[in-house]
């Protein structure tokens, strides 16, 4: 059967998508114009860098691995100013994750009609920051592996091409339940991350200086490890105050090295949680793509880092269970999924609108939803039967 073109579905994300392109350039003059323009102008700078033949060296804003120079470098064949063609790159492949979603839902694996319309507008709360940052070029490498084919070997290799962007796609194999699937798509993403690393390094200087480049950070304020020091400095209990370096607004004061110990020990804590999840779930038919959001959540949340645009990634997941038909069998994280949505609401609301030179009051946003999120993405239990055909408790996402 032909299926038809989404025509309503690509007219409101033609509305929105011109919203934001026309804030983010400040054609509609909303004010804070530099929070959306500020980190594409850094782009800029990496870029005029890179064309000199090298990576950015002692830059502590630079903590990117070699691909990444390949979004920052796109705007260049554009005959146009860099920040008018990067937010039109970053467009196009909004719309090349909306199809790909699209033809998802329509597909076999899929049969779900709420997910393009999640990610049409679930992406678009978070406001310009959607097109303003490249976490969307890395969010349409994620979305590829994860709908356009099953067989692993495709999987692994655009995971790897994912990691080679910006590590977090790397926890895309957790969703792999059978070992082969596993060690097939796990070699062949350490194979093209090893590949990629190696080409940069010879091609380019300084290509592999991202490896130390995370020893050093602080405790941003808008982690979730921060929260408690936000809420203690908005009521005068705590004298800390917040100072920008490598990169992002940092949390300073008494405690603050205890909560970035424990940020970092709880990272480990929730990927050996996944394992054992891993180990113990039934496979169904949704295991991957919750998974992918379950590890996501916990490392996002673990993190002692967390921006507004890392929503993009976790939008893009979202939207890909929203995909998949509510009566395939198994547990769903379409709770979680939805609490997603509600999270980039707030964030949107938040940044930068109230949350202006991130001040302690507004360091809370959509921290509660995250929460919420992420402990409602902990795997339910099912039942998962023994080769003696006996039931057994086991665990599913």
């Amino acid at each position: 059967m032909r299926r038809r073109p989404p025509w309503l579905l690509l007219l409101v994300w033609a509305v929105t998508r011109g919203m934001l392109l026309l804030v983010a350039t400040q054609t509609i003059p909303t004010g804070h114009g530099e929070s959306f323009r500020n980190d594409v102008t850094l782009y800029r700078h990496w870029s005029d860098v890179l064309m000199e033949g090298e990576f950015p060296a002692g830059d502590e804003k630079w903590q990117y691995p070699p691909f990444a120079a390949l979004p920052l470098l796109a705007p260049r064949l554009l005959p146009l100013d860099y920040h008018v063609a990067f937010y039109l790159l970053a467009v196009l492949c909004d719309l090349v994750i909306l199809l790909l979603l699209w033809r998802f839902s329509t597909s076999r694996r899929g049969g779900g009609r709420t997910g393009p319309w999640a990610w049409t507008m679930g992406a678009a709360l978070l406001g310009p920051v959607l097109v303003s940052r490249y976490d969307l070029m890395v969010t349409l490498v994620a979305v590829l592996a994860l709908t356009t084919s099953a067989n692993p070997a495709v999987r692994g290799s655009l995971i790897g091409v994912g990691l080679l962007v910006k590590v977090w796609p790397v926890a895309l194999l957790a969703g792999l339940r059978r070992w082969r699937e596993l060690l097939t798509a796990s070699g062949l993403t350490l194979v093209v991350a090893v590949a990629g690393c190696g080409v940069a390094a010879l091609v380019l200087p300084h290509a592999l200086d991202f490896l130390a480049a995370q020893e050093e950070r602080g405790l941003q304020i808008e982690s979730l490890a921060a929260t408690p020091f936000a809420l203690a400095r908005a009521l005068g209990w705590w004298d800390g105050y917040t100072t920008y370096q490598h990169g992002a607004m940092e949390a300073v004061g008494g405690g603050v090295g205890v909560a970035t110990l424990l940020s970092l020990a709880a990272t480990p804590v929730a990927l050996a949680l996944v394992g054992l999840w891993w180990l113990r779930a039934a496979p169904s038919p949704r295991s991957y793509y919750d998974a992918a959001l379950t590890t996501v959540l916990f490392l996002v949340a673990t993190s002692r880092v967390l921006s507004p645009q890392y929503l993009v990634w976790v939008i893009g997941i979202a939207a890909v269970i929203l995909s998949v038909r509510r009566d395939r069998p198994g547990p769903t994280q379409r709770p979680a999924a939805l609490l997603v949505m509600v999270a980039a609401l707030l964030t949107g609301i938040m940044y930068p609108w109230v949350e202006q030179d991130y001040s302690w009051t507004g360091a809370c946003r959509g921290r509660s939803c995250w929460c919420c999120a992420t402990s409602s993405s902990w795997p339910r239990p099912s039942r998962r039967t023994c080769s003696c055909g006996a039931p057994r408790a086991g665990l599913i996402g």
